[in-house]
């Protein structure tokens, strides 16, 4: 239940009891922290959580943001915005954190996903447990080509990985769907002009071809409609003319989870795909 005038300030600022005291009418001020702000993506439903409080129970949201938090800002943003909650104006900006918003507050299905900006997880473990459960992937946000991420099935290896990995990164932790093979549509203009499936070597679980998949394209035409609805949905909510749609279908529900979008992939020879960046250039060059 939202709480009549309570303002959640995010992150504090210095000063700021003043500067509500001040104030001509009477807030209930939380102090708020990134550090303590959990971004819950599970079966379909989003929930942001400040110490343990959903942040929409909250009547105004004053946000800012550091260079390095202005992601996390952004997904707040998306979040109090689809809950029609008061917030002040914080820019634009993305990372696989705020695509995964964007597609969950919109419907597409995407793996049970976990966040939180405190570098020692020791905290969080129960919670990670609970929505993405084992195996899952622990992930760069900003990250491309599967660096800096790892497959993890206990929470021995959780705890070893995630420390193996590069400090002052964000990572996010996200359910693995067991796959035979990753759809890679790409989209341009709206419309989806080439598809492929991309098969990992034998004990990795990434299928980026810069980790040695084989990529075996398809015609359109015969790809699932399902595949290429989802697809063209997620490029355009997220308004890009030129991108490739990554979508895992799992081996044993046949269920069909958008992954994430590559604004920059890569164009194999001789494929579709070079047809698709001439449709692109094409059109852009007119």
């Amino acid at each position: 239940m939202q709480s009549s005038n309570s303002i959640l300030v995010l992150p504090t600022i210095h000063n700021i009891e003043e500067v509500i005291a001040g104030l001509s009418a009477k807030y209930k001020l939380t102090k708020g922290r990134f550090s303590q702000l959990e971004y819950i993506l599970k079966d379909g439903k989003v929930l942001l959580r400040h110490a343990g409080r959903d942040i929409k129970e909250f009547s105004n949201v004053w946000l800012s943001s550091y260079w390095r938090s202005r992601d996390l800002a952004y997904a707040v943003k998306l979040y109090l915005t689809h809950n029609e909650i008061s917030h002040t104006y914080v820019e634009k900006a993305t990372s696989k954190l705020t695509d995964q918003m964007i597609f969950a507050l919109n419907k597409l299905p995407i793996p049970n996903t976990f966040y939180i900006d405190d570098e020692d997880i020791s905290n969080h473990i129960d919670t990670i447990e609970e929505i993405c459960s084992y195996p899952l992937i622990i992930k760069d946000i900003t990250g491309s080509g599967g660096r800096h991420s790892a497959l993890v099935s206990s929470r021995e290896q959780l705890i070893e990985k995630y420390n193996e990995l590069p400090k002052r990164k964000k990572y996010l932790f996200q359910q693995f769907i067991p796959n035979d093979y990753d759809w890679g549509i790409l989209v341009v203009n709206g419309k989806a002009v080439s598809a492929e499936k991309s098969y990992s070597q034998e004990g990795e679980f990434l299928n980026n071809t810069c980790n040695g998949a084989e990529e075996v394209f398809v015609n359109i035409k015969e790809t699932p409609e399902t595949i290429i609805t989802m697809a063209i949905k997620a490029t355009k909510l997220l308004k890009l003319d030129w991108s490739r749609a990554d979508i895992v279908v799992d081996k044993k529900t046949n269920k069909a989870y958008l992954m994430e979008v590559n604004r920059c992939p890569g164009i194999s020879t001789g494929t579709s795909e070079v047809t698709g960046a001439q449709i692109f250039l094409d059109n852009h060059l007119e």
